[in-house]
């Protein structure tokens, strides 16, 4: 199943790439630029390739979790922090409006894996995919 809510993080945050406080608007963005991945039950890191931390920048998974979730607008006032920007230049640097939210991402993706596979071979009941 691999990890459905790193896949969708770093989806979302490079849809943000170039838009973060201290980015060079001038350049072309990175398609690849974001690595997300899980550190422990509790939660993930984000890696980002034009601004390396150690330790890298952590979120709690609970927060990928919530369909409702602003992981762009997340980052940029994380990372807005760090590079030194107050709140209200974090807010003015945020030149497009807030990108989608993470959305639901187990259940589709296990839907996926399922209609993949179609039915079982000695399954009583066919299932028909749409």
């Amino acid at each position: 199943m691999g990890d459905p809510l790193a896949e969708r993080a770093m989806v979302l945050l490079n849809l943000g790439s170039g838009c973060y406080p201290g980015d060079d608007r001038e350049k072309l963005p990175d398609p690849e630029r974001f690595l997300v991945y899980r550190v422990s039950d509790l939660e993930h890191a984000v890696m980002d390739r034009e601004d390396r931390r150690d330790p890298e920048l952590t979120i709690q998974t609970k927060s990928l979790l919530n369909p409702l979730f602003c992981l762009e607008g997340w980052y940029a006032k994380h990372v807005g922090r760090l590079r030194g920007y107050s709140p209200a230049e974090i807010r003015a640097s945020r030149t497009k409006p807030p990108g989608p939210s993470m959305g639901e991402v187990l259940g589709p993706r296990a839907a996926e894996i399922l209609q993949e596979n179609g039915p079982y071979e000695k399954d009583s009941v066919y299932y028909s995919h749409p």
